[in-house]
């Protein structure tokens, strides 16, 4: 409530599989503090993939052997999600059966096994050259043709090509990190506008009210 004072309070939630007595009880007490509280549960535990472990609840007074009892009816309910939140849910949807990583864990995690392949060979070659220089292995012509070939195909990140599309992609992302701080300095400064107008009128009905006693 103190960070968005600004939001209404539409329920509260919990985790777990179904509702239970404790979630009654405390639902009743929202019940006073509220109109028609909606109350969500999550199953963290939950091995359907192919839905979301959320279950949505509305409470209704029924008659139940003679006496008034509020019991929570489950309610459908539409996921509506915006872009920025749809690129921060990419990284944890799951997308198959497995619950134990995600599709872009998966891809980062198999190019990163790639490029430390990569660098570990890499290294391997350079020691191999020092060794050679310094008379620590014999010298070998055909090994080193192909170390030579190998770094001639390199020249291409210097190309004008390359270059152009490393600066692309370098202003881009920086692009993205200087929109990201913006947005965030926006809402900070539209915090600061809310809360100052906030004082100012407190400030104001101060004087007013001061104004009738003097």
């Amino acid at each position: 409530v103190q960070v968005f004072s600004e939001m209404d309070i539409l329920g509260w939630y919990t985790t777990g599989d179904v509702p239970n007595q404790s979630d009654i009880n405390i639902h009743k007490q929202m019940c006073d503090l509220l109109d028609s509280p909606i109350f969500l549960k999550l199953n963290p535990l939950s091995r359907h993939s192919d839905q979301l472990p959320i279950t949505v609840y509305e409470s209704v007074v029924d008659v139940v052997e003679g006496a008034a009892t509020l019991l929570l009816v489950e309610l459908p309910y539409t996921l509506a999600t915006e872009e920025a939140e749809r690129i921060g849910i990419d990284h944890v949807a799951r997308i198959h059966d497995s619950a134990e990583s995600s599709l872009v864990g998966e891809n980062l995690q198999a190019q990163y096994n790639a490029i430390k392949m990569l660098a570990s060979r890499v290294h391997l070659i350079e020691e191999y050259v020092r060794a050679t220089q310094k008379g620590e292995v014999p010298f070998n012509h055909e090994i080193i043709r192909q170390i030579n070939a190998l770094s001639h195909r390199l020249p291409v990140l210097s190309s004008p090509k390359f270059r152009e599309e490393f600066y692309n992609q370098n202003n881009d992302v920086a692009l993205m990190a200087y929109l990201g701080a913006i947005t965030k300095c926006c809402n900070t400064m539209n915090k600061f506008i809310n809360r100052f107008n906030q004082l100012h009128e407190r400030f104001a009905i101060g004087r007013r009210m001061r104004g009738l006693f003097f």
